[in-house]
């Protein structure tokens, strides 16, 4: 029997817009789809860059799998559309709901994102 690698992802998770209902849902569908997911922290924090003054609640998860990045991203985008997520929103500062890959073993997708201050205090929560 073929043993399946886990690999190690590290997720953000982020909402603008009924915060607390979204981020609870991913919480939900997350844990379905990666058991064994650890949440870190929620944390308020301000739009940069936006026209749209709503704060965020961002989150950082960890968990492994054995699905790969293309899987995994659309797990992701499968619950973003739960909330009614549309393409334009993103244009009008509307964050229902984003569920983004930053690491993929020892793979970094998201570069930039790496510097954002909720993220490096969630990587200090996690011990990394």
């Amino acid at each position: 029997m073929k043993v399946m690698k886990q690999h190690r992802c590290l997720i953000s998770i982020g909402s603008n817009t009924n915060r607390d209902v979204n981020i609870k849902l991913a919480q939900k569908e997350l844990s379905i789809h990666f058991k064994g997911i650890y949440f870190g922290k929620e944390q308020d924090t301000i739009p940069i860059g936006m026209s749209n003054p709503a704060h965020f609640t961002n989150q950082l998860a960890k968990c492994s799998t054995t699905l790969s990045i293309k899987e995994v991203k659309n797990v992701f985008k499968k619950i973003e559309s739960q909330t009614g997520r549309l393409p334009t929103d993103k244009i009008d500062g509307i964050i229902k709901l984003d569920i983004d890959l930053l690491t993929y073993d020892d793979k970094v997708l998201k570069e930039d994102d790496m510097n954002k201050h909720f993220i490096i205090e969630g990587l200090k929560e996690f011990g990394l």
